[in-house]
């Protein structure tokens, strides 16, 4: 399996102030203020092919971040081709980046990262995308990993645990995440998650695999099935009807 898994921009501070309401509220506004959720999905799987029309049809948006040389090389059966990504972010998907290889980054020196971070996120420029969100390959980043990403261009440096981030996080390249949603997970505890969490905290949800579960040696953890994947979906428009909820990609949060 190749995915487990300091001061903000003015767009931040703007989403802090015009949606979350934590910024100079009475202290019955921001005990209201609605939950930031953000949808990612890693590795850019090939069962997430279903994902974009899923979300198109709620009117919601998640974040697909893509280890770029395994896209269309023949290496990687379980990755989805340029076009599938390209329909994604037609449907007003983000791209965001991976690394070209997916490397453990702490074991390699400043060259090596930079090669895999910045080369990566050229190889998503070449294809016509923009990304200003980076997640770090299996959650695994260090000093020299956060200095890279940030002069590589990046906005922002996704982890993969830590649970719910502030609005905005300590630190915009070491942004915490959920534990990764695993086949064990349930829809209800999914739900707990959002609504357990202090309101105005944001929610980052890390998707790997949508579709049955696997079996027997080697199976895959990381992995929800579609029906519980749908059924996660409408209960969050639900709550963002509610105003309980807001959901938004990441880059719409680090602004």
């Amino acid at each position: 399996m190749r995915g487990r898994g300091c001061r903000l921009g003015a767009g931040v501070v703007a989403l802090a102030l015009a949606t979350v309401g934590l910024s100079a509220a009475p202290a019955g506004a921001a005990a209201r203020a609605p939950r930031i959720v953000s949808l990612s999905f890693d590795d850019e799987r090939v069962s997430q092919g279903v994902v974009g029309d899923l979300l198109a049809a709620r009117h919601l948006h998640g974040t697909f971040f893509v280890i770029s040389r395994s896209v269309d090389t023949g290496d990687d059966p379980e990755s989805m081709t340029w076009a599938q990504i390209h329909r994604l972010a037609l449907q007003g998907n983000e791209i965001g980046g991976h690394t070209r290889t997916h490397p453990h980054l702490p074991t390699l020196d400043r060259a090596h990262q930079t090669a895999e971070i910045c080369g990566g996120r050229r190889d998503l420029l070449a294809r016509g995308y923009h990304p200003t969100v980076f997640a770090y390959p299996y959650g695994e980043f260090n000093a020299t990993s956060e200095a890279v990403v940030r002069r590589c261009g990046f906005a922002l440096g996704r982890a993969a645990w830590g649970g719910p981030e502030t609005v905005p996080p300590a630190d915009r390249y070491a942004v915490r995440t959920l534990r990764n949603v695993e086949a064990s997970d349930t829809v209800a505890a999914l739900e707990a998650q959002t609504t357990q969490a202090k309101p105005g905290q944001w929610l980052n949800y890390v998707f790997h695999d949508i579709g049955p579960p696997t079996q027997g040696p080697g199976a895959d953890e990381y992995r929800i099935t579609t029906k519980d994947f749908t059924a996660f979906l409408d209960w969050l428009v639900r709550q963002r009807r509610a105003g309980t909820v807001l959901v938004r990609t990441v880059g719409a949060v680090a602004g």
